[in-house]
């Protein structure tokens, strides 16, 4: 996370600015696997407030602070309808967390700032105003509105700089799908969320969330994609596609006959991120894109090998297209940028999952082969992740 501030709004940002300076320390970027959202430190430990569905289902997660430290992150706790993660980190960030205010409803128009960052962005303010606010339900304030897009799990201050509430998808809330608007949940919905982990750092090293889902709060297991108890579609960061579910579910088997919950693993409508390791031993683990295609009929592959030589080229491609030659079945050896990769396109009908799983062990087994012999022919820089793009 870089230190610069960037800013858009019609307030008057002075008003805010000793308040924010002070905020802005505590505001963390979070990346799990894919998937990249904002959150704030809540407690005096260091656990982090967020958005479920911004991070998924991960276990662990990536934390970087204001200052550009950076730390590893566990996910303890989550409510699913209310749409809050908490997160420990993996030691104190030295951080003051941030003050909540007392749970007082806001007021239409009332001025607020939203503080939110990115991995790799800068830090971002936002001064909006409330623009919807719904009657409580059973005495708790529900989720309100503002006239700004913001992050999930970015919070949102009052003009004293105290916490509102949290940028989320709560369960039943108004869509905030207005262009330029997101909803709010309430610091008070998640309380006694938050109070549950106001205890050392290490007693919440080995705590696990319990998912449970938002219509009958029976417990789920991440990998179903509809709820046991009641048959509700469970929200996932990617909703499952009626029209593929048939191969979906193939994906989500041979995914499991790794060891791989395909819902962790999700990065897209169509598409799955692994890391698979070429045999147990292994030091390192290779990157393996996995994605169907809109009708659900044909399944890609792709790992990355090695990126390109600095010299001799030449006999370099030349080595490549002999390999190609030489390679059997599905696999294919490609180069994108100065990434060379493998891949291979397979059809899914009449696949099984154990067909998955074996193109899948098959790929990364090929990948690894490849990635020593052209690191050892033409000192090619391996990669087990794909360089960005």
């Amino acid at each position: 996370m870089t230190s610069q501030l960037a800013a858009h709004g019609d307030g008057d940002l002075a008003l805010l600015h000793e308040r924010v300076a002070r905020a802005r320390r505590s505001i963390v970027a979070i990346r799990a696997g894919a998937l990249a959202t904002t959150g704030w430190v809540a407690l005096g430990n260091g656990v982090v407030v967020t958005s479920r569905r911004g991070l998924g289902y991960p276990t662990e997660v990536a934390l970087t602070l204001e200052d550009g430290r950076s730390m590893a992150g566990r996910v303890v706790a989550a409510d699913v309808g209310r749409d809050v993660a908490l997160v420990a980190p993996s030691e104190p960030p030295g951080v003051a967390a941030l003050a909540v205010r007392a749970p007082v409803e806001p007021r239409l128009g009332e001025r607020v700032a939203v503080l939110s960052c990115l991995p790799g962005q800068s830090l971002r303010l936002a001064v909006a105003r409330v623009c919807h606010v719904a009657r409580k339900v059973d005495g708790q304030l529900p989720a309100f509105e503002l006239d700004v897009a913001a992050p999930l799990g970015a919070p949102v201050l009052d003009p004293e700089g105290r916490v509102l509430g949290v940028v989320a998808a709560p369960s039943g809330a108004p869509s905030g799908e207005l262009p330029g608007h997101c909803v709010v949940l309430p610091a008070g919905a998640f309380q006694p969320l938050l109070a549950s982990a106001d205890r050392p750092l290490v007693e919440l090293r080995e705590r696990a969330p319990v998912y449970r889902c938002p219509a009958c709060e029976e417990p789920f297991d991440i990998e179903s994609d509809r709820c046991l108890g009641c048959g509700r579609l469970l929200p996932h960061a990617f909703a499952p596609s009626s029209a593929r579910a048939g191969v979906e579910q193939v994906i989500r088997r041979g995914l499991s006959a790794l060891g791989i919950i395909a819902n962790r693993a999700r990065v897209g409508p169509r598409t799955w991120r692994i890391a698979q390791r070429p045999f147990p031993a292994a030091e390192t683990a290779t990157q393996v894109d996995v994605e169907i295609d809109e009708a659900g009929r044909l399944l890609t592959l792709r790992a990355p090998v090695v990126g390109l030589p600095a010299a001799n080229h030449e006999p370099f491609y030349r080595f490549l297209l002999t390999m190609n030659d030489q390679t059997t079945g599905e696999f294919r050896v490609s180069i994108a940028g100065d990434e060379v990769s493998v891949s291979c396109v397979a059809s899914l009908e009449g696949s099984s999952d154990h067909d998955a799983a074996l193109l899948i062990d098959g790929l990364v087994q090929m990948a690894d082969e490849y990635r020593r012999t052209l690191a050892e022919t033409f000192d090619a820089p391996p990669r087990f992740e794909s360089a960005p793009r």
